[in-house]
């Protein structure tokens, strides 16, 4: 199968519900509109979330509770044509056993993401005193490993992306040797949990040359991760309309991670 074939879908995708967006544009009606355009099949909302059972929220959180961002069910036209609408969400991972999603939550949305790098919220996700690429390195497996403990993720959030710290992200997954991604691998093929794929991980697919991170290096860790047969599905991390179809820029580098059809998360087979 060619890899164009293979970018039928966008499984990280946000709305004006998430409090980072600021396209009012970005509606289900229009983002299922411009993914049918775009050739895409599956499309799943995943605003932030943080479940108001779960105590230690944020302030930018707070509003961000089950209520607020269920309220795209209603937002979700009745007839979305050849294009399947699935209700998630994006909650966090804080460490320490914080989390901003209960298990009877959970049960509510179609597809679950965490993150585990959400690193530019500092003194939230990145404690206070981290600042050395060698502890976020560190940091970073340690909380891969804890997040697929909390079984509640049916994928992880661009897994390995030192969010706040991409000027240095190369330097920094340089201190992660490979028998440490594959542990986390290894666990994550083991429970299924996807490994997102998402355009966030090429500075190309934006035109974009970065001294601080090169598509070279997720490249080297996406192939980890197939070698450890682990699933994955693609995501744009869509903040406004004009992101939705940006999924397609991936194809090369599928290709040379050598995905197939069964490489990816099995929620995609009920689209056939």
């Amino acid at each position: 199968m060619r890899p164009e074939e293979l970018i039928d879908h966008d499984l990280h995708v946000h709305t004006t519900l998430s409090a980072c967006c600021s396209d009012p544009q970005a509606t289900p009606e229009n983002i299922l509109a411009r993914a049918a355009q775009q050739g895409l099949r599956t499309i799943a909302f995943t605003d932030h979330l943080w479940d108001g059972a779960c105590p230690g929220a944020s302030s930018w959180y707070k509003p961000q509770d089950v209520d607020h961002v269920l309220q795209i069910r209603k937002q979700i036209p009745p007839e979305t044509g050849d294009v399947r609408a699935l209700v998630g969400c994006e909650s966090e991972y804080a460490g320490n056993g914080k989390v901003g999603l209960s298990p009877k939550t959970k049960s509510l949305f179609d597809w679950v993401l965490l993150p585990m790098s959400h690193l530019h919220m500092r003194g939230f996700v990145l404690p206070d005193g981290v600042t050395e690429s060698t502890d976020i390195a560190a940091l970073m497996v340690h909380r891969f490993q804890e997040v697929l403990d909390l079984n509640l993720a049916d994928g992880i959030a661009h897994p390995f992306l030192p969010c706040g710290h991409l000027d240095r992200a190369d330097e920094i997954l340089g201190f992660i040797p490979d028998h440490d991604f594959r542990a986390c691998f290894d666990r994550a093929a083991e429970h299924t949990v996807s490994i997102e794929i998402t355009t966030a991980f090429f500075p190309s697919t934006r035109g974009q040359k970065a001294d601080g991170l090169h598509d070279e290096t997720f490249l080297r860790i996406l192939s980890l991760a197939k070698q450890c047969g682990c699933v994955f599905h693609l995501a744009s991390d869509a903040h406004s309309l004009k992101g939705i179809g940006q999924v397609h820029k991936l194809a090369p580098f599928l290709g040379e991670l050598g995905l197939q059809r069964d490489d990816f998360a099995p929620i995609l087979d009920q689209q056939e």
